[in-house]
Order: structure tokens, then C-alpha cells, then sequence
């Protein structure tokens, strides 16, 4: 619970400190962080290019005609989504660098909040995975000494079924073997 505690903290902080902050400033913070998010899925517009220009392809393949020159347009198409996206990846890079020069203070300290956040909801997700990998290796020794016990139980009675029919006594069943120590 400490990580989560600590993560509601810092999102408090986060609050606080955006609402702390003069108007104006508030507002170069936003258009900061929206850059911020531009840059980093500028792959989207290439990706949607792409997918323009097999749409293109496959209809002007449908309509007849041939298959290199159809390749023409999706290729050109192709290239204009990439250079759409590294265009307003510059862009949005430069209103990042003109919205850091007018409050360098304010996003320094939103950047480092962002960090902090997302180094913990990391390691949030990393504990919770790591909690569930813990509980499938209990699930599975416990099926596996639940399958040693059916085993030993099995044999047992094999051998006192064979030992009715021959007219022995019954011999003494091999213990089951130990559950794994907890650790």
C-alpha cells in the first residue's frame, strides 16, 4: 500500500502545484504537456498514412489497371504521412523549447513530478505482477503436492488390492513426500 499511497501523493503534489501557479503560466503549462504528447505519438499520422495508402492501393487494384502503377500513389501517399509527421514533430518540439524558455522553472518541476509519477506507477505494476507470479507458483506446488498425495494414495491401494488377491498382508505405503518449505 506504500506505493499507492505515495502515488496519491504525488498526484496531489501535482494538483496542487498546477493550481499554485499563476494563470498565464497554467496555460503554458497545458500547451507544454500536449506538446509533450505530440512528440511522443507522432508515429500515429505514419501509421495512418500507411493505412490511406493501402486503402488507395487495394481500390485502385479493384478497379483495374496495373498493379506497379497503382503502387504510385500509395507510395506517394506513404510519403507524405512521413513527412507530415516529422513536420509537426518539429513543430510541436519547437512550442515545447518556446513554452520552456517562458516558465523553465514551472516546467522543470512538472517534468520532474511526471517522472517521479511515472517511476512509481512502474513500480506499482511491477509489485502487482510480481504478486500474481507468487500466486500461480503457490497454485501450481499446491496442485502438483495435491498430485504426489493422489500418486501415493493410488499406490497404496494398488498394493493392498494386490496384496488381497495373493493373500499377503499388506505392505507399508511409501510417506508421502514434504510440502515445499514456505519461504
Amino acid at each position: 500500500m506504500e506505493l499507492k499511497d505515495q502515488i496519491l501523493q504525488t498526484k496531489e503534489r501535482k494538483k496542487g502545484f498546477l493550481k499554485a501557479m499563476p494563470e498565464s503560466t497554467r496555460t503554458q503549462v497545458d500547451a507544454y504537456a500536449k506538446l509533450d504528447k505530440i512528440t511522443s505519438k507522432y508515429w500515429i499520422i505514419i501509421v495512418g498514412g500507411a493505412l490511406l495508402a493501402l486503402f488507395v492501393y487495394l481500390f485502385a487494384g479493384c478497379t483495374g489497371g496495373h498493379w506497379v502503377l497503382n503502387l504510385i500513389p500509395a507510395a506517394v501517399i506513404i510519403a507524405c504521412g512521413v513527412f507530415a509527421a516529422l513536420y509537426v514533430k518539429s513543430l510541436a518540439n519547437k512550442a515545447k523549447k518556446a513554452v520552456t524558455l517562458g516558465a523553465p522553472d514551472y516546467v522543470e518541476e512538472l517534468n520532474a513530478i511526471n517522472a517521479r509519477l511515472f517511476g512509481l506507477e512502474k513500480a506499482e505494476k511491477a509489485r502487482v505482477e510480481a504478486e500474481k507470479q507468487e500466486a500461480r507458483a503457490k497454485a501450481r506446488a499446491e496442485a502438483a503436492q495435491r498430485e504426489a498425495e493422489l500418486a501415493a494414495q493410488k499406490q497404496q491401494e494398488a498394493m493392498q488390492h494386490g496384496a488381497q488377491v495373493n493373500g499377503q498382508p499388506a505392505p507399508q505405503a511409501p510417506e508421502a513426500p514434504n510440502p515445499p518449505a514456505e519461504e
